[in-house]
This record gives C-alpha cells, structure tokens and sequence, in this order.
C-alpha cells in the first residue's frame, strides 16, 4: 500500500515511515501538509497519515485540500495527534477519521492499517 504521512516532529516522521516500510508498504513522508499534497498530486497514495499540529499548514486543512482534488478525495486519513477532542471538534474533523493518541502506539496503527485494508489482520 502507498501511504504518504505528514508529521513535523523529525524523528516520529522516520520511526513511522520506518515501521510501515518494514511491514511492506511504500512509506513517504513530508514534514508540513503543503509538502503533502504536493507529493500526494503524483504519488497517488492509498492512505495518508497525519499530524494536525504543523507548520505551513495544519493536518485538518490539508485533508480539506485533498478533498477538493479529484482521485485524491475521499483517500482514507489516520490523524496521529496530541489534540483533545474538543480541539478535534473546534477543528470539524470527521468523525469517522480514526484518531490516535501520541505518543503512537505501533499496535493501534497496524490495527488502522488493517481495517483501512479491509482484512482486519496484516
């Protein structure tokens, strides 16, 4: 599976791109949602995970702006964030976007994969 994430914090970008390579995806990463939808316009990705927290502009802006772009709507997004859920609201996040806490956990993130697969195992 393709999966583009965008995280600004350096070394969860490569722990996360590292883990999802080792489990046989192609794993790119951007440190901003700018620079994750300009990848997302030739990489065509599958599944996209992201921060909200970041510079340039915010995981919840750039999953709009993939929105508005046909053969990129409607990609599946997990959020990987420190945000409260009242944070999560003010945001208008989706509520059927999975979120999960960080510090990530390896185990939740194989069990997002998995379901956005659609085989509920790896």
């Amino acid at each position: 599976m393709k999966i583009l994430i965008a995280e600004d914090d350096d070394l969860l970008r490569t722990l996360l791109a590292d883990f999802l390579t080792e489990l046989g995806h192609d794993a790119s990463s951007a440190a901003n949602g700018v620079e994750l939808v300009k990848m997302a316009m030739t990489e065509r990705p599958d599944l996209v995970i992201t921060d909200l927290h970041m510079p340039e502009m915010a995981g919840d802006s750039m999953i709009a702006m993939l929105d508005m772009y046909p053969g990129l709507s409607g990609v599946p997004v997990i959020i990987i964030s420190g945000a409260t859920a009242s944070e999560l609201a003010n945001m208008g996040i989706d509520r059927s976007i999975p979120v999960l806490p960080k510090p990530f956990n390896f185990a939740l993130i194989t069990r997002e994969l998995a379901r956005v697969q659609g085989t509920g195992a790896l």
